[in-house]
């Protein structure tokens, strides 16, 4: 069985992926666009990447973190950011479905983020969750270079729990304090 995880974002595209071939997770990030490159292109860039690592490991599920509403806008959000992710979501869906995936699942941010790194208090920063992400990456052994890497090895860190797979990096884990605190 094999899991892909995903970060969607038009500038930094976390991926990771962990199954059969694999001691542990393989991971990275692409960029997808910029401001110049037109949603279209920014979609035919994410099938290529997805084929590419289809071709790699054979992907059998699928987890993405599902698209922030216009209810949740932040600061740094504009309403075409909102709209490249929903295509980004829904572009990895049917790319999924294209390739017959046997499951394909949106994860609610806050829901793998708990699984993740605990329970944070409401209204945590953006910034310190982020970090904190990448310190539980930290103790897990892995050495994510960007915040999305980070994000995509939690989204499947979970996709694993729900799938039943007890991953490498988790077999030897050991009771920890929580991270950031409460």
């Amino acid at each position: 069985m094999t899991i892909l995880a995903l970060d969607l974002s038009k500038r930094s595209t976390g991926y990771a992926v962990f199954g059969e071939g694999l001691s542990t997770a393989y991971f990275g990030h692409w960029e997808l666009g910029s401001e110049y490159t037109s949603r279209g292109k920014t979609y035919c860039k994410l099938w290529d990447r997805l084929d590419e690592l289809y071709q790699l490991h054979r992907i059998e599920h699928l987890y993405f973190e599902e698209p922030m509403n216009a209810g949740a806008m932040q600061g740094g959000t504009n309403i075409d950011s909102l709209r490249v992710l929903a295509g980004l979501a829904a572009h990895a869906e049917s790319w999924a479905d294209g390739m017959g995936l046997r499951s394909v699942q949106a994860v609610n941010v806050s829901t793998w983020r708990k699984h993740f790194i605990g329970s944070q208090k409401r209204g945590s920063k953006r910034a310190t969750l982020k970090s904190l992400t990448m310190e539980r990456c930290n103790q897990l052994g892995f050495k994510p270079r960007r915040d999305d890497e980070a994000d995509a090895l939690g989204i499947l860190d979970y996709g694993c729990e729900l799938r039943g797979v007890m991953p490498p990096w988790r077999r030897d884990e050991v009771l920890r304090p929580p991270l950031g605190g409460l």
